[in-house]
């Protein structure tokens, strides 16, 4: 195997970003902890998976185990100071995988931790919090988890896609390829391992699904995802978020079903900590239920997005705007 440099510097040659969202530079991530100067640190696999619609980590549980485990041993090399690798798992993932991962992962320092709670658990400082037994609510940032993570030492947090495709780059079958979810309206529903170039119409193309001018899609996760409409298919990319991309069709569901069904799922999974998401969502659902569309909502949308204090809060503000912005086109019918 090449040396660590040089595995790092593969890294970053195919532009890997992060799988679990945020889509951060791996290559970079990883030199600036190698290049740390802790004598500890930990590695923290992320198979949270709580962003609604998104089911490629279970996939690569399922299917590629063996590779991620090895896209975990390569980081582990490169950072041989390790103190212990968490995997990271939702509960149902705990349940089914925990043996397996042990078993696979002998030799290395692994504690399959099963996660507490539920969707923020997947922001990396409210993980920290929670493997740390404290209150399941994100930290400020800076620092960030490669600065104080667990412990307070630097913490080298990866999504399972991302140390699956770090394998693939070192053993050079990386074809800068990504797994989409795909569910909803549609024939063909499934996870999907295609290239990251591809256009919302290539997508359903190569999948052999076929859209109509009823149909409007979310992008980037369920929660958080950006709407788009069926003329926009042509022109916007599939890769963004964690690749989850969910089908509506516009005569089975209306603005306010679906406005319901993202607030009842953001007013269960938030913490509670900042003022604007807790009291935003809040208001909002009234606004909802007495069906009430007014300007107030565009303004709630816009605090949501430039005052959370963590992603929920702000994704949900960045995919409020978009669903209003879209509301009449969508539903021009």
């Amino acid at each position: 195997m090449d040396s660590s440099l040089e595995i790092i510097e593969k890294i970053k040659s195919s532009g890997l970003t992060g799988r679990g969202g945020a889509g951060y530079p791996t290559g970079l991530k990883w030199e600036s902890m190698y290049n740390s100067s802790y004598s500890e640190i930990y590695i923290v696999v992320n198979g949270s998976e709580g962003e609604p619609a998104t089911e490629k980590d279970g996939y690569i549980l399922e299917n590629y185990l063996t590779e991620l485990v090895e896209g975990v041993r390569i980081a582990y090399k490169i950072f041989s100071h390790t103190k212990k690798i968490y995997f990271y798992l939702r509960k149902d993932y705990f349940q089914k995988y925990k043996k397996l991962i042990e078993k696979k992962t002998s030799g290395l320092p692994v504690v399959v931790f099963k996660e507490p709670g539920g969707y923020l658990c997947g922001e990396n400082t409210t993980l920290i919090n929670s493997i740390e037994g404290k209150r399941l609510e994100p930290r400020r940032k800076p620092p960030y988890c490669s600065q104080v993570g667990l412990w307070g030492l630097p913490t080298l947090v990866n999504n399972i896609e991302t140390f699956y495709r770090v394998y693939q780059i070192v053993n050079n079958q990386y074809k800068k390829t990504r797994s989409y979810t795909l569910t909803g309206e549609i024939t063909n529903p499934g996870v999907y391992d295609l290239s990251l170039d591809l256009s919302l119409k290539q997508l359903f193309e190569k999948t052999d699904n076929q859209l109509t001018e009823n149909h409007f899609v979310q992008v980037g996760g369920g929660a958080s995802g950006q709407y788009f409409s069926y003329d926009e298919l042509e022109s916007q990319s599939a890769n963004l978020g964690t690749g989850a991309v969910i089908v509506y069709n516009c005569q089975k569901i209306d603005f306010f079903q679906l406005m319901k069904i993202k607030l009842d799922f953001l007013l269960k999974e938030n913490c509670g900590k900042c003022t604007p998401c807790r009291e935003g969502l809040f208001v909002l659902k009234q606004m909802i239920e007495k069906k009430q569309i007014s300007d107030q909502m565009r303004l709630i949308f816009s605090a949501l997005k430039k005052t959370s204090f963590c992603g929920l809060g702000e994704g949900a503000g960045v995919s409020f705007i978009s669903l209003w912005n879209k509301k009449d086109k969508i539903w021009k019918k």
